[in-house]
C-alpha cells in the first residue's frame, strides 16, 4: 500500500482536530508554572529588591514626597538655620582645613614680616567703627560715606600712618560730591498669613533699602503680597500687579552689583503689568542677613529706584516669606505692611575726605595704591580688608631705606566712594593733576580681596582653602604687568580667573575714570562675588563657613609687595611697551552689558 494513501482511524482524526482547535488555550513556554522551590526563591528575591528600594527612597509617589517635605521644612529663619546645622552635623564633620600655603618658603620669604595678625588688627578696627553706627541706631549702617563713621576711620588711618614714622601724611577734607540716600524707616511685617493665629505677625528686622527709593505714606502701606519669581516677562504674563506688594527674587549673578533685580525692577515699575504699591527684593546670598543691592541702572542710574517703594531681605528670611506664600489661597492671602521713608542728603550737610601718605623714591616716579574706606555694613569684603592690606604695605615699605626704593609710593585712602563709585579720586586728581601727569608710574588697585569661596552643596556647607577667584584689570594690557601679576599669583598661590579686564574699574569707574583721564595706567586684582555689598563677610565667619580669611589676605599683601618691588626695576616706558587702548565704549554703555541684562 502507498504510504501517502494510508487510512487513519476516525477517532485519531477527531482527536487531532480537537487538539488543533484548543491549541491557543495551552500555557505558553514562558508562562508555564515553575516548581514550588523556584517560585519561592523568586518571591524572596522580589521582596528583597522591594525592601531595598523602600529603604533608600524618600517616597514612592508625588503625594508622599510632598507630605514628607512641606511641613518638616516650614520653620522660621533662625530655627531653620539652627536645625540645618544640627542635622548636618549628623552626616558630616570638618577636617580643620587651612588655606593653601604659599609656594615661597616662609622662612626665606623676604616679605614674611607682613603678617596675618597685623592685617587682621587693622581690619578689626574698621569693623568696630562700622558696628558703632549700628549700635547708634543707623538703619543703613557701616562706614557710610560722608558720615562721622567714615570720618572716624580717616582720623584713625591718618594717626596710624604717622605712627609708622611716615612724615608726609595728609588728610584732605571736603563735602561729599554726591547726594546720599539715608533711610529713616525700612519696616516690613507680615500681618496675616494662612498659618498665623489671630494677632500673630512676623517682623523682618533686617529689611534694608540701601539705595534711593520711592516712599510710602507716613503710616506705611498694607497689602496682599504675591510672588513673581525673578520677574521675567514669562513670569509676569497675564498677571495684574496693581494694588499689590510683590516679592521679587534677586539672583546675584555675579553679585548684587549686576543682579537680575536691576532689569526686573524696571520691568515691574514700568507699569506694563499694573504698577505695584511696593517691591520686596529677596536676595539669594546664602546665610547673609543684609545685602546692599542696587536696583537702578548701571553707571549711576540709581534714581530709577524712586519709581516704586522697595526694600530687600536676606535669603533665609525671603525663603520663609515664600513658604508662607506657598500656603496662600485667594480666600486667605498673605498680607504685609511696608513702610519706606528716607531722603537724599546733599553734600553740604555731609563731610568726607581723603588720607594719603607719600614715601619718596629715587626715580621721582610714584606708584599710587588707592583703597576706599567707606563701605556698607561691616565693609570688610568691600573694602576694609584691602584698606588693611594698604596699611600693612605702608608699614612694610616705610621700613625700607630710601636708596632701595627706586620709585616712590603713595598709600591713598579715599572716601566718598560708594555713590556713585568714583568718589575721592576726583578731588585728589583735580588737586594734583600736574604732579600726577608728570610723576605717576602706575595706579595699583586692590579691591574686594580675601573672601573665601565656600563649599555650598545644598545640605553640605563649609569653608574651603581658596578665596573667590579674582580677575585682573590692566588698562593698557601691558605684557610686562600681566606677567608680574601672574608670577605673584604663582608664588603666593592665589586663586585667580583667566580673565583680563581692559578698562578702568572700582574708583576708576568706566563712566568717569579720573586717573585714566590723565593718561595713567591702572592695574589690579578685583573680586566681585555673590558676597559683594553684603554682611556675609562676617556672617559667614560667625557660623564657621567662610568670610574674609586673613591668612589669604597675608598672601595677597605679600603678592602686592612683590609686584611693587619688581616694578622698581622698570620705567613707565617699559609698562607702555606693547600696550593697547581701552575700548571706546565703556562697559556701562556697552552692548555686552545690555545683552547680559536683557537676558535676565
Amino acid at each position: 500500500m502507498n504510504k501517502n494513501n494510508r487510512k487513519y482511524p476516525f477517532f485519531i482524526i477527531l482527536l487531532l482536530i480537537l487538539i488543533a482547535c484548543n491549541n491557543d488555550q495551552l500555557p505558553q513556554k514562558e508562562t508555564l508554572p515553575q516548581s514550588p522551590v523556584l517560585e519561592k526563591s523568586k518571591t524572596k528575591e522580589q521582596d528583597s529588591e522591594s525592601q531595598t528600594e523602600n529603604k533608600q527612597a524618600m517616597a514612592q509617589s508625588p503625594e508622599e514626597l510632598l507630605d514628607a517635605l512641606e511641613n518638616l521644612s516650614f520653620l522660621k529663619p533662625a530655627v531653620l538655620e539652627a536645625k540645618m546645622i544640627e542635622l548636618m552635623n549628623n552626616h558630616a564633620t570638618t577636617l580643620g582645613l587651612q588655606p593653601i600655603p604659599q609656594l615661597v618658603k616662609e622662612s626665606s620669604d623676604p616679605r614674611n614680616s607682613i603678617s596675618e595678625a597685623e592685617i587682621l588688627k587693622y581690619s578689626d578696627v574698621l569693623k568696630e567703627i562700622a558696628l558703632e553706627s549700628k549700635k547708634d541706631g543707623e538703619i543703613l549702617w557701616g562706614r557710610i560715606q560722608a558720615t562721622k563713621y567714615e570720618r572716624k576711620s580717616h582720623d584713625w588711618i591718618f594717626n596710624t600712618l604717622k605712627s609708622m614714622g611716615i612724615e608726609d601724611v595728609h588728610h584732605d577734607k571736603f563735602p561729599t560730591q554726591f547726594p546720599q540716600w539715608r533711610p529713616t524707616a525700612c519696616d516690613l511685617e507680615v500681618v496675616a498669613a494662612p498659618t498665623f493665629k489671630a494677632g500673630e505677625t512676623y517682623i523682618f528686622k533686617d529689611a534694608i533699602t540701601a539705595f534711593i527709593s520711592g516712599t510710602t505714606a507716613s503710616e506705611g502701606v498694607e497689602k496682599e503680597i504675591i510672588y513673581v519669581g525673578e520677574g521675567t516677562a514669562a513670569e509676569l504674563m497675564g498677571r495684574d500687579l496693581s494694588n499689590k506688594i510683590i516679592l521679587l527674587r534677586g539672583s546675584t549673578l555675579p553679585s548684587a552689583m549686576l543682579s537680575t533685580a536691576r532689569t526686573a525692577y524696571s520691568r515691574v515699575a514700568s507699569g506694563r503689568y499694573g504698577k505695584p504699591d511696593g517691591i520686596v527684593v529677596w536676595w539669594d546670598v546664602p546665610k547673609s542677613k543684609q545685602v546692599a543691592g542696587r536696583i537702578g541702572a548701571p553707571g549711576g542710574g540709581d534714581a530709577i529706584g524712586k519709581a516704586v517703594p522697595w526694600t530687600s531681605i536676606g535669603n533665609d528670611q525671603g525663603l520663609y516669606l515664600r513658604k508662607l506664600l506657598d500656603r496662600a489661597t485667594p480666600e486667605n492671602p498673605v498680607k504685609v505692611k511696608m513702610n519706606i521713608q528716607g531722603q537724599m542728603e546733599s553734600g553740604k550737610d555731609r563731610m568726607t575726605g581723603n588720607v594719603y601718605a607719600k614715601l619718596p623714591g629715587k626715580s621721582g616716579k610714584f606708584i599710587v595704591i588707592p583703597t576706599h574706606v567707606d563701605g556698607y555694613f561691616y565693609g570688610i569684603h568691600d573694602n576694609g580688608a584691602c584698606v588693611a592690606l594698604n596699611l600693612a604695605l605702608a608699614n612694610y615699605f616705610s621700613k625700607m631705606p630710601f636708596d632701595k626704593r627706586e620709585h616712590g609710593i603713595i598709600f591713598f585712602f579715599e572716601g566718598d566712594h560708594e555713590v556713585p563709585g568714583v568718589g575721592g579720586t576726583l578731588p585728589y586728581v583735580n588737586s594734583h593733576k600736574a604732579f600726577l601727569k608728570d610723576s605717576l608710574l602706575l595706579t595699583l588697585r586692590p579691591e574686594h580681596l580675601g573672601m573665601v569661596r565656600p563649599l555650598y552643596e545644598g545640605v553640605f556647607v563649609g569653608t574651603s582653602n581658596i578665596t573667590e577667584p579674582v580677575m585682573l584689570t590692566n588698562t593698557n594690557q601691558s605684557p610686562l604687568l600681566n606677567e608680574l601679576f601672574l608670577e605673584a599669583a604663582r608664588r603666593y598661590t592665589l586663586s585667580i580667573g583667566d580673565v583680563l579686564v581692559i578698562e578702568p574699574f572700582a574708583d576708576e569707574a568706566a563712566f568717569h575714570p579720573p586717573f585714566h583721564d590723565i593718561g595713567a595706567i591702572s592695574a589690579g586684582w578685583i573680586q566681585s562675588s555673590k558676597f559683594y555689598h553684603s554682611s556675609a563677610d562676617v556672617d559667614w565667619e560667625t557660623i564657621g563657613w567662610g568670610g574674609v580669611n586673613f591668612k589669604q589676605m597675608e598672601k595677597f599683601t605679600r603678592a602686592h609687595a612683590f609686584i611693587i618691588e619688581e616694578l622698581f626695576n622698570y620705567s613707565k616706558a617699559d609698562l607702555e611697551r606693547g600696550g593697547k587702548p581701552v575700548p571706546k565704549i565703556p562697559i556701562y554703555q556697552s552692548d555686552l552689558l545690555k545683552m547680559y541684562m536683557g537676558n535676565n
